[in-house]
């Protein structure tokens, strides 16, 4: 069907399928968003390969051969098409458009104590990995504004929510000229909720919103683990100063 006495070219699409179907049992032992973005960019670069190889046609392989590459190249692209569409999917909560992240920590503590330690907004800087400096601008509670930065970016938020000894939201200004991050919406809500007298369940909420589509599958799967990464952190700051 090729009609090529260059093997060369087999011995590469061997290797690379061999590549391929070891990431795939990879991201099925893993269940991780990432693998599966890896996955997707190989399908991609399959195709482009695929086009190069047909353009340049180097291993002159016959008209059949070709159009045999071609229509693998046009599954894999379909294929890879898809994956993309269900991985922008990840975390979605109702609107297509909207992502959820939501982190929990059971803490040996009452409620008092554990609302001092995380309702210290001001003081957001000294248990949060990601933020360099905060400082209140005006107000207090709800409507309160606080700037907050991390190395060269800074950012302004506004506290949307403040139920005492239960729960706040801050929502940030994202429609800033200046504004660094690649989000529509962003907005974190943290919550208390006393178990019994002595244990308390410490509940953070993320909701955002890209303002690219394409970054619902290309960055998302990048930052969930960062975002992940830097809640259990803050998580685990909060339980020391709390001693528990």
């Amino acid at each position: 069907m090729f009609e090529t006495t260059n093997t060369t070219v087999f011995w590469v699409i061997g290797i690379v399928l061999l590549f391929f179907a070891s990431t795939i049992i990879y991201e099925i032992i893993k269940q991780q968003p990432i693998a599966v973005l890896w996955i997707i960019i190989q399908d991609f670069l399959w195709v482009i390969g695929s086009i190069a190889l047909i353009a340049v046609n180097p291993f002159e392989i016959s008209k059949a051969g070709n159009s045999t590459i071609a229509i693998i190249a046009f599954i894999v692209l379909f294929m890879g098409i898809n994956q993309s569409k269900a991985l922008a999917q990840v975390d979605s909560a109702g609107n297509k458009k909207d992502k959820h992240f939501k982190f929990e920590r059971i803490i040996k503590a009452d409620k008092q104590s554990v609302w001092k330690v995380i309702s210290d907004v001001a003081n957001y800087d000294k248990v949060a990995p990601n933020i360099d400096a905060v400082k209140i601008i005006s107000g207090e509670g709800r409507g309160m504004v606080r700037s907050c930065s991390h190395g060269k970016d800074s950012w302004s938020e506004t506290c949307s929510m403040w139920i005492e000894e239960k729960a706040y939201s801050f929502e940030v200004n994202t429609s800033a000229p200046d504004y660094p991050y690649p989000f529509r919406f962003l907005k974190g809500t943290w919550e208390v909720q006393e178990i019994d007298s002595s244990t308390t369940k410490i509940i953070m909420l993320f909701d955002f919103q890209y303002k690219r589509k394409y970054q619902n599958w290309l960055l998302h799967p990048l930052l969930k683990g960062k975002f992940s990464k830097t809640a259990e952190e803050l998580l685990d700051n909060w339980q020391k100063l709390l001693g528990k």
